[in-house]
């Protein structure tokens, strides 16, 4: 069995992807579970969470154009999250640069480029995390065909329905037309709730009415823990503010489903 690669993305920013990203990247270094994160979003976030600066090092940009095994070996860095850890959690950093790739039709050769690269230097790792940009374009798409699963991540407003079921649908596309043949849609992540907001009720109601299943549990609720533990680039389990139990509690329960989800394929 190779490595486990996991897209996360959405259709629309503001969603909170990279926040669950970080979550579930902060849960595996907790498990012993090594990972590494591929910052594919030009805005780099995932990139400032874990290194707590950009990196000054080779980046995805260079990955993408130039596939190859001293490419990646030279992107790929460890995080200061795993100084002091049992696991590996590394990252090839995100890049503004790698905007100009985000072609809303991308060719073939493109769309496979992250999956050469990482089929080249991943064998290291239990779990790859790629955090996408809020787009279905060029680079989420490479990243849906490198990948085994597609975490879609929404919130509970009057644009989830219509961002999740593109996203969705846009996976299973994609594994059809043999784009992606390892991919299957993993489910939807529900970020951002408020359990005190009737239209955060509502709409919650709404996704689990339309998409059943495919609504992973946890729910992930709002809670100031999340924004607090990123804006110190530190693991959420290692965050010690209010909220911080529940939030972690929630990413190694979500873990935990996108990890057994591997067994059920």
């Amino acid at each position: 069995m190779g490595v486990f690669i996991v897209s996360v993305c959405s259709l629309k920013g503001g969603v909170g992807k990279t926040s669950v990203t970080l979550g579930l990247a902060s849960a595996a270094l907790h498990q012993g579970v090594n990972t590494l994160v591929v910052d594919l979003d030009p805005q780099g976030d995932s990139t400032l969470g874990l290194l707590g600066e950009p990196a000054s090092t080779l980046d995805i940009a260079e990955v993408l154009s130039s596939p190859r095994t001293e490419t990646i070996d030279r992107a790929i860095i460890e995080t200061p999250w795993s100084s002091d850890a049992t696991s590996h959690l590394d990252i090839i950093p995100g890049s503004s640069r790698s905007a100009i790739m985000d072609s809303p039709a991308p060719t073939s050769k493109d769309v496979r480029r992250l999956l050469q690269a990482l089929d080249k230097r991943t064998h290291q790792y239990d779990i790859v995390l790629i955090d996408c940009p809020p787009s279905l374009n060029g680079l989420t798409q490479m990243a849906l065909a490198a990948s085994d699963r597609a975490l879609v991540v929404a919130e509970p407003g009057f644009f989830a329905v219509t961002a999740a079921d593109r996203a969705l649908k846009l996976a299973t596309e994609m594994h059809e037309d043999g784009i992606a043949p390892r991919l299957q849609p993993l489910g939807l992540v529900v970020n951002r709730y408020r359990p005190r907001s009737v239209e955060h009720q509502y709409r919650l109601a709404e996704l689990r009415e339309l998409f059943g299943e495919a609504v992973l549990a946890p729910v992930i609720e709002e809670r100031v823990g999340l924004q607090q533990a990123q804006g110190g680039a530190v693991p959420l389990h290692r965050y010690e503010g209010a909220s911080g139990k529940r939030l972690t509690e929630d990413f190694d329960a979500l873990l935990a489903t996108v990890m057994d989800s591997r067994q059920n394929s």
